[in-house]
Formats: structure tokens, C-alpha cells, sequence
């Protein structure tokens, strides 16, 4: 027994990776703020290299959604690993051979995660995001070659010239836009004002709106920096059809669209208290 238990301390103090996990575990037991950066940063550092990594892959077929398939697959098994469960429904509303706008609600950074997690169903998905994210060094360039969209918000012209060729993308490639029309990030229980970015280029396209409403991340309290473990549950709802809606109609769709989806994400915040803990 003593030379077994010789053995492992001579493996603990000759191993510094071993060494750091136990003490992680450790410092996560009795510093909830240190187990709170530490999720965090482990998932947004899987996020990063599961886009990286492939990039070699990526070129074969660049600027394809399922490209970012696999990854996805990882990073959802991590953060189950880390105590965060998706629950998706709805997935019957889903028409994987039309292009059109998804809208969801933003809460957090590792939102990445539950994009990816939502390709498996939609397939044809991708996310519209700050054009800053481009130069992350190689996280951008792996983005670019999954399909992801990149605008320059602080620039008009060049925004509405990026949509408007995506506009064209979605009825020629049956290409998904997922947009986060309130255009930050919250962890709020109302949602933000939306933002008709993302209804114009629905218009434009004659496609479709498709509202797809993530419940609160009650695991994780940013101002008490506290994450815990817990279920996100995600309701995709009914494609809304923009045949022969104009211009006019906007504002009409802009507040439909706001409206039911704060109904649904008061309803779905409700409904997963229950499976979250901090």
C-alpha cells in the first residue's frame, strides 16, 4: 500500500498539468468567483480552438455552413460537461430548403455554443456578427471559412452592403441569417428594443422570419460572478412568411416579432428556474 500510495504522490508532484486541474477543482469548491472565471474562460477557449484547429479542413469546402458540424458537436459536449444542458423544441417548424432570417434573443458570450449546437437542425445556419471578430487572429479566419457574416456596425453604407448580398445568398443557397435584433448582448429579464436591420433584409428577400426564443441563463449571474449548472431551453417557433410584405409593414412585423418572443422567453425563464443552480 505505501508504494501505491508512493507512486501517486511521485505522479501528482512530477506532473504541473495535474497539479493545476486538482488545484482548479479545488479553488472551484470554495471560491464560486474563481469557478465562475474559470467556466467562462474554458469555454470560450474550446470555442476558439474548435475553429482553429480544423481550419486545414475547412479549406477544402470554404464558406460551408456544415463545416462548423463537428466543432459544434465538441463544444456542446464540453459545456454538458460543465454542467449546461440545450433542450431544443420545435424542430417540426424547421424548412431546411428555405433561406430567410432567424431571430434570437442575445444573452451571453457563450451564445457561440448554442449556434453551433442549432446547426445540427437548421444546417443552413449562420450568424451575423460584429465584423471586430474578423481580426481575432485565427478564431476570424476559421469563422469566415464556416460561413459566418461579418458587418461593420459603426458603418452604414457597408452594413447595408453586406446584407444586401446576403439578401440574395438566402434565396440562392437557401441560406439561414441568424440575427440578434436587440445588437447586444443582456442578461435582462425584458428584452432590448429590436433593431429592423434584420427585418429589411427579410423584406428585401421575400423570405421569412423564423423567431427562435432561448430561455435565461439562470445558471450564471454575471454581477455576483457566479456560474453553476443548469438547462437552457430553446423554442423555435413558426416561420413567418414575407411574401408580399413591403417596407410599410415593417414596423407592424418589428413590434409582432418583439412581442411574441418576450411572451415565449418569460414563459421558458419561468419553466427552467427549476433546472438551474448557482
Amino acid at each position: 500500500m505505501e508504494a501505491i500510495i508512493s507512486a501517486i504522490k511521485d505522479a501528482f508532484l512530477g506532473s504541473w498539468s495535474l497539479q493545476l486541474v486538482l488545484g482548479s477543482i479545488l479553488l472551484s469548491l470554495v471560491w464560486p468567483t474563481f469557478k465562475y472565471y474559470a467556466k467562462m474562460t474554458a469555454i470560450l477557449f474550446v470555442s476558439f480552438m474548435v475553429l482553429v484547429i480544423p481550419i486545414p479542413l475547412f479549406l477544402i469546402k470554404p464558406r460551408w455552413p456544415l463545416n462548423a458540424l463537428i466543432s459544434g458537436i465538441v463544444a456542446c459536449e464540453f459545456i454538458r460537461w460543465l454542467g449546461v444542458e440545450y433542450e431544443i423544441r420545435g424542430t417540426e417548424h424547421i424548412n431546411v430548403k428555405n433561406g430567410g432570417v432567424v431571430l434570437l434573443n442575445h444573452q451571453s458570450a457563450i451564445d457561440i455554443v448554442l449556434l453551433s449546437r442549432l446547426l445540427r437542425d437548421f444546417r443552413n445556419i449562420v450568424p451575423v456578427v460584429k465584423k471586430e471578430l474578423f481580426y481575432a487572429f485565427p478564431f476570424g479566419i476559421g469563422s469566415y471559412l464556416v460561413g459566418v457574416v461579418f458587418i461593420d456596425r459603426k458603418n452604414t453604407a457597408s452594413a447595408k452592403d453586406v446584407m444586401n448580398r446576403e439578401s440574395i445568398a438566402i434565396n440562392r443557397d437557401n441560406l439561414k441569417l441568424a440575427i440578434f435584433p436587440e445588437g447586444t448582448r443582456h442578461d435582462k429579464d425584458t428584452l432590448l428594443p429590436f433593431k429592423k436591420g434584420s427585418f429589411h433584409v427579410a423584406i428585401d428577400s421575400q423570405s421569412i422570419v423564423q423567431p427562435v426564443i432561448v430561455s435565461k441563463y439562470r445558471f450564471i449571474d454575471h454581477k455576483r460572478k457566479r456560474f453553476g449548472r443548469g438547462r437552457v431551453i430553446v423554442n423555435i417557433l413558426p416561420e413567418i412568411s414575407m411574401q408580399g410584405k413591403t417596407k410599410e409593414d415593417l414596423n407592424a412585423l418589428v413590434e409582432h416579432c418583439q412581442s411574441t418572443m418576450q411572451a415565449e422567453f418569460d414563459a421558458l425563464s419561468a419553466e427552467v428556474q427549476q433546472y438551474c443552480h448557482l
